[in-house]
C-alpha cells in the first residue's frame, strides 16, 4: 500500500541552477563534471553541486515552506583569465534568478557565502577553477 505524500515535494534546485546558466549565459554548466577532451571543449564550464541546506517545513498549520539549498559552483576556464571573468558572469545570473520561476519552482532569495577563491586543480594541468559557495531559497510552484 503506498501512503499518500503530506508534505510538499520540491524541485530540484541544483537543475534549477543548471538551466537558468544554460539559458542565460550559455556556458556549459552540469552536476556531472565531463572527462577527457569533451571538459576541455566544454570550457568555460560550470560544476553545480548541492551541498547541503534545510528544509523550512512546518508551520502552524503543518505545511512545508521553503527549501534553502546550499549551492558549490565552480567555474573552470583555460586561464586565471578567462576564469575570472567566467566566475562574474555566473555570479551576476545566479543573483538574478531571484524572483524567478522555472522547474518547477520560485527563487524567494538568492545570497552568497563565500565569494569566488582559486580552488587548486589538478597539478599540471591547463584548467583554472575558481569556486564560490551561494544559497538559493525556493518553494514549489
Amino acid at each position: 500500500m503506498t501512503l499518500p505524500l503530506t508534505s510538499l515535494v520540491f524541485p530540484d534546485t541544483e537543475q534549477m541552477v543548471v538551466n537558468h546558466l544554460l539559458e542565460v549565459l550559455g556556458y556549459e554548466a552540469s552536476t556531472v563534471r565531463p572527462d577527457g577532451d569533451a571538459f576541455t571543449e566544454a570550457l568555460p564550464f560550470v560544476w553545480v553541486n548541492r551541498i547541503g541546506g534545510v528544509r523550512v517545513s512546518r508551520t502552524f498549520q503543518g505545511r512545508a515552506l521553503h527549501d534553502e539549498a546550499r549551492i558549490s559552483l565552480d567555474v573552470y576556464a583555460s586561464s586565471r583569465v578567462a576564469a575570472t571573468d567566467a566566475v562574474a558572469q555566473v555570479r551576476a545570473a545566479f543573483e538574478q534568478m531571484h524572483g524567478t520561476s522555472r522547474d518547477g519552482g520560485f527563487v524567494l532569495r538568492t545570497w552568497e557565502e563565500t565569494g569566488p577563491a582559486v580552488r587548486p586543480e589538478e597539478p599540471n594541468t591547463n584548467v583554472t577553477r575558481i569556486g564560490l559557495l551561494v544559497g538559493l531559497r525556493v518553494r514549489p510552484l
